[in-house]
């Protein structure tokens, strides 16, 4: 294998697709895997293998996530699948992660690639206003909420409300005195677009993480004044953007549903209301009547469950069946690929279930005790690298912790654009770090 280090058209090239990838991650699936690929490529063609693999032991992030990706590649000898599977080349995207770490590039192009990342959503936003005249385009990403009208995207609505949160906390990181009106118009422009964005993680996650670092790393007069305009905003979003209010109001309603199911009245009258409307000749009263005097109908309808029919009820019993699942091999875990086979053994349901919508519970059936150890370690290494060194650098503590936080509710370390913008932003936050040691 010859060798190409420090090659300086080489480090060209890397530097040319990391600044792709910056951009491309929020924006194409198909592009992003072929940057992917010339990188790991470069990486293979670069040489000095042994010096790299030093490198990446040395390393504890990327050491951490080879323990994480080696365990789960092993568990498939216990497991019943097959190795070559859509989880398998999924959760194989880890590896971008030594393989950035180990490449070289141009200091200020690593530097740019937060602005690539920005301009990659802006590219998106644009999208979305074309998506407002043109809704039925077909650029945009298609899977839900196809019918209403709101701020379209390349991305689904889970992945784009994340990426958008993480931009504002990266725009509050390049905040100062001299930039400040000018990030901060853009701030709002990225704010409102997150709003329209039907994700609940990706606002949630603004609500709590963005008054967190203006109070406790970004102390500064203007800075507060950003804060209470955000929170004003917020609050006054509600009545002024109709995706957020359907979204509180539907979630709401979600959990009063839950706390408080209907009684079998109550069921009775939905079940005649719905009925009536979709008959013009008979009314409720007589749906009402019909039921009620049917014990085979009544039974039915008393065996319902609509509390879990919601999108927060669905969540919620997938998170209480998995549970149950993970005292099968606590330890060890069930292996690989094993999460839909075992739900679909054990509850029966009319649609396939991927995951619990957790990614904790997830890596716990499937992985054991030993893999959600490996998989927090992960996060405990960069989480360390903040305290190890006096640094400025908020982003240091907060991805790790924002990252860990939105796991509660998908499977985000393993879907492909969430895995990659992990890895992405584990090298682009975490190798200066790197590079002093």
């Amino acid at each position: 294998m010859f060798n190409l280090k420090n090659s300086p058209w080489a480090i060209n090239i890397n530097s040319y697709l990391l600044l792709l990838l910056s951009f491309f991650l929020t924006t194409s699936i198909y592009v992003t895997d072929i940057i992917i690929f010339l990188l790991f490529l470069s990486w293979l063609i670069g040489g000095d293998i042994k010096t790299k693999c030093e490198k990446i032991y040395k390393n504890p992030i990327t050491y951490s996530a080879l323990c994480f990706l080696t365990y789960f590649l092993i568990s498939y000898f216990w497991s019943e699948s097959e190795i070559f599977n859509v989880t398998t080349k999924k959760q194989l995207l880890l590896l971008l992660l030594p393989v950035l770490y180990t490449l070289d590039f141009k200091d200020n192009y690593v530097e740019n690639c937060k602005y690539g990342f920005i301009l990659g959503l802006i590219a998106n936003i644009l999208l979305s206003i074309i998506t407002l005249f043109f809704p039925n385009n077909s650029l945009f990403k298609t899977g839900h909420y196809d019918e209403s009208i709101f701020i379209h995207g390349f991305l689904d609505h889970f992945d784009y409300s994340i990426f958008l949160c993480f931009s504002l906390f990266l725009l509050v990181s390049l905040l100062n005195s001299k930039n400040f009106w000018k990030y901060f118009i853009l701030i709002i422009i990225i704010f409102i677009t997150l709003l329209n964005s039907y994700g609940r993680a990706g606002v949630i996650s603004c609500f709590i993480f963005l008054p967190i670092i203006i109070i406790f790393f970004k102390k500064s007069k203007l800075n507060y004044y950003l804060l209470l305009t955000i929170l004003s905003f917020g609050v006054c979003s509600y009545y002024i953007f109709y995706p957020l209010k359907i979204r509180i109001n539907e979630t709401m309603n979600n959990i009063v549903s839950l706390y408080m199911p209907k009684s079998l009245e109550e069921k009775i009258e939905d079940d005649a209301s719905y009925l009536a409307e979709k008959n013009d000749t008979l009314s409720k009263e007589y749906f009402r009547n019909e039921i009620q005097n049917n014990p085979e109908w009544l039974q039915e309808i008393q065996n319902k469950s609509p509390e879990y029919e919601t999108s927060i009820g669905k969540r919620y019993l997938y998170v209480k069946n998995s549970l149950s699942l993970t005292s099968g091999n606590l330890v060890f875990g069930s292996g690989a690929n094993q999460f839909q086979k075992l739900y679909t053994q054990n509850f029966q349901h009319d649609h396939r279930i991927n995951h619990p919508h957790n990614n904790f519970i997830f890596v716990l059936i499937e992985l054991g005790v030993v893999g959600l150890v490996l998989m927090l370690y992960i996060f405990y290494s960069q989480i360390k690298l903040f305290f190890s060194k006096k640094d400025s650098n908020f982003l240091k503590l907060i991805f790790p912790l924002y990252f860990l936080w939105i796991m509660l509710f998908d499977n985000y370390f393993l879907n492909h654009n969430s895995l990659v913008f992990f890895c992405f932003f584990s090298f682009l936050i975490y190798n200066k770090n790197m590079k002093s040691n």
